[in-house]
């Protein structure tokens, strides 16, 4: 079995957080493990539409999985519901084939059966890039392609490989012209599409995925806390460090420091090493320690626990202070030249933002770390910086959010959830989402104006189809009760009308004989008659024959066999044929003839001349 001295910084430092009991072996207050399962349970009975509203913040970190979950009510009030941090195992970390398996239990406890809860998560890749911009302002539909030129002129990516994302903050005017305001996000698509991919396959799909400044940026925008307008916060990491600068709720600059713990730890190990002797016995007198006490070299990893413990509300780990004869004054003053160096680049950071930039100063500057932050550690770089400080802490008792769930509860056990509890406060109108991205959003957005539209034209076209309904049966009962008076009046009349018909039909059939008679009679006259209207100048009738059958005279046109007409045309020879012709055409142009007929025609001598002679059939109409 290893000793107590070779487990790693990391791990005592997760063991000190889970654990239940401090040093001494007391129990303390409100275990960093802060799941209430009372309240959680509470939670779960408020009906559907409180369960659609709950939200849970999911940060996978190397050693440890951190959950949050909140709810916010109609009103737009939070209340933190639960949190939790679970220890994850070597066996089952990040990318090992049981890691899956071990995320979806935690999630399935935490979450409950239902999993009627909105998940976000954070990823975590150096590559991340998170820059703020100046772009022309354009319109709507150009946009996002103005965003991405302009993304490209002052950030290296290749589009095919990398998801971007942006938000537009606003407009202002820079050397008097007007431009937009924009944050953007780039990140590999395939780290996004594996932590997406992972979520999706254990049953809990991610409503959203951002990175860390975002989920700081939902404080703002969430009213958790109650921030001023200009404000940078600093968190210190173990590698790394970062300054992220928030005007008015917005994300205005994010920047990575190249120095955090493990610098503080080297510094640590390199004063410590000055006055120690390797004998055993110190060389120098440092800070109260009896130099006639024995101590034990320090290696890199109990330099580590001792930074790390300066963040804690309780005594180092593991008797460090024994170990070593460094109390946290002496700690603190060892790792001044290491936390000088990071405070020199924050102030250039913050020089660059406010004199290169043109932007206002920051009032406040917030400084919070994962393992708890040291009250000198703040007003150090507090006083460095020229601004007020305080400690990053939004899980902190007397929020009104927070509840009872974190009463009696040390800082340092609630620092590292600060990222799980942004995310939790996620939400796709306020939180850039990287696997829904602005131009998803957009898309998004015109599907649903298109819908609206075409709900609303069926919503008129219903109005109108249920009215034009009504007024149709309306009108048909109008009509049909107008058509029963009618009715009623046809019968009443009818004995009136029918014997003043029967006279009219008589008086009718009377006079049509009268006229049959009449056509009779005259019917050869009216065919001479317009036969000679018709024939012009210069057309000479020789010969009419006209042959007409037994029976009456409507009788005899529909039966006739025709009317024969021979003639010549004198004139000029030129145009004989011309003027037959238009005989010929104003004889079909007749009503009384059906069918005109060229039979013949020749040029013939007629009276020591030419003419031309013709016969012509003609059918009666």
């Amino acid at each position: 079995m290893p000793s107590q001295k070779d487990i790693s910084s990391t791990e005592r430092l997760l063991k000190l957080i889970r654990s239940d009991e401090g040093p001494s072996g007391e129990s303390t207050p409100g275990a960093a493990d802060v799941s209430s399962s009372g309240k959680a349970g509470r939670g779960d009975t408020r009906g559907f539409l409180a369960k659609r509203s709950l939200s849970v913040g999911v940060d996978i970190g190397l050693d440890e999985l951190r959950l949050v979950k909140v709810r916010q009510s109609s009103s737009g009030q939070y209340e933190l519901l639960d949190c939790r941090k679970v220890f994850i195992e070597s066996g089952v970390s990040w990318g090992t084939p049981g890691f899956a398996g071990f995320l979806k239990a935690e999630l399935e406890k935490f979450c409950g059966p239902g999993k009627d809860c909105s998940i976000w998560g954070m990823i975590r890749s150096d590559r991340v890039d998170v820059e703020g911009l100046r772009v022309p302002k354009v319109g709507k539909k150009q946009l996002e392609n103005a965003v991405f030129w302009t993304a490209k002129k002052n950030t290296v990516f290749d589009e095919k490989e990398t998801t971007l994302d942006f938000e537009i903050q606003g407009e202002v005017v820079e050397e008097g012209v007007p431009k937009l305001s924009v944050v953007i996000c780039t990140a590999p698509k395939r780290e996004v599409e594996e932590m997406k991919g992972l979520f999706d396959e254990i049953g809990f799909p991610l409503a959203g995925l951002t990175v860390a400044p975002f989920a700081l940026q939902n404080f703002f925008r969430a009213g958790w806390m109650s921030l001023p307008d200009r404000t940078a916060t600093l968190y210190i990491g173990d590698d790394s460090s970062r300054i992220d600068v928030f005007s008015k709720g917005n994300l205005v600059m994010t920047r990575d420091i190249r120095a955090g713990i493990n610098s503080m730890a080297e510094s640590l190990l390199e004063e410590h090493s000055t006055v120690f002797v390797p004998g055993g016995e110190w060389g120098e007198v440092s800070g109260g320690i009896d130099l006639g006490q024995t101590l034990d070299p320090m290696t890199i990893e109990d330099a580590k626990d001792l930074v790390f413990s300066l963040g804690f509300d309780s005594p180092p780990p593991y008797g460090e202070a024994d170990r070593f004869g460094l109390g946290k004054e002496e700690i603190f003053a060892m790792i001044n030249p290491a936390l000088e160096r990071l405070v020199r680049q924050v102030e250039r950071t913050l020089e660059h933002y406010t004199v290169i930039l043109g932007n206002e100063g920051i009032d406040f500057v917030y400084v919070f770390s994962d393992a708890g932050v040291y009250r000198p550690v703040v007003e150090y770089v507090g006083g460095q910086l020229k601004l007020e400080s305080d400690v990053f802490d939004p899980l902190a008792p007397e929020n009104p959010f927070s509840g009872s769930l974190t009463a009696n509860t040390f800082t340092s056990q609630r620092a590292s959830l600060t990222s799980a509890l942004g995310l939790a406060l996620s939400s796709l109108p306020r939180t850039p989402n990287l696997i829904f991205t602005h131009s998803d959003k957009e898309k998004s957005a015109r599907i649903r104006r298109v819908n609206r539209v075409i709900i609303s034209a069926f919503a008129v076209a219903a109005v109108v189809f249920i009215g034009l309904f009504f007024w149709m049966g309306n009108t048909v009962d109008r009509k049909a009760a107008a058509l029963e008076r009618l009715d009623r009046q046809l019968q009443r009349d009818t004995q009136v009308i029918e014997e003043a018909a029967r006279t009219m039909v008589s008086e009718i059939k009377d006079n049509r004989l009268v006229l049959q008679r009449f056509a009779e009679r005259y019917f050869g006259v009216a065919v001479i008659g317009e036969l000679a209207k018709l024939t012009p100048q210069g057309v000479h009738l020789l010969a009419v024959k006209a042959t007409m059958r037994k029976g009456a005279g409507a009788e005899a046109r529909k039966t006739a066999e025709g009317l024969t007409i021979n003639g010549v045309v004198t004139g000029d020879p030129g145009f004989l044929e011309s003027v037959l012709a238009k005989y010929v055409l104003d004889l079909r142009n007749s009503r009384m003839f059906r069918k005109v007929t060229i039979d013949k025609h020749a040029r013939e001598a007629f009276h020591a001349g030419e003419a031309l002679h013709f016969s012509i059939v003609i059918d009666f109409a």
